[in-house]
């Protein structure tokens, strides 16, 4: 699942619960504070409080610590950046389980080959 981290230009950058400014205020951060979030909102069209390609986070963790409550802070504003040190954070998909063959064969360096056949796996 892709990421994206920022940082708020100046302290008292604000949570809210919705992508609108319009939307309850839920808490604010400060200058620098690194921001993650899991979902990346851009404004289709102007509006009332919008502009067109404005962006804002799902924020998901601050500085680490998941938030308590998930909110949208605006990476863009009415076209004016609120936060910087925007980065796509790609998390790197797990490597998949290690799966048995039924059976494997064997060449010594005689030519002579051997097949190995699995009859179970056992677990520790």
């Amino acid at each position: 699942m892709t990421q994206y981290s920022m940082t708020p230009i100046t302290s008292g950058t604000r949570m809210r619960s919705d992508h609108s400014t319009f939307a309850s205020v839920i808490t604010s951060y400060g200058r620098g504070q690194l921001i993650v979030g899991d979902d990346l909102w851009e404004a289709p069209a102007d509006g009332s409080e919008v502009k067109k390609g404005d962006k804002w986070l799902r924020v998901t963790s601050v500085d680490g610590v998941n938030v308590a409550q998930r909110g949208w802070m605006a990476y863009i504003h009415k076209g004016v950046p609120i936060c910087d040190n925007f980065k796509v954070i790609e998390v790197p998909t797990p490597l998949p389980a290690p799966v048995f063959p039924e059976s494997f064969t064997l060449v010594d360096p005689s030519g002579a080959k051997a097949e190995y056949v699995f009859v179970r796996i056992i677990e520790e």
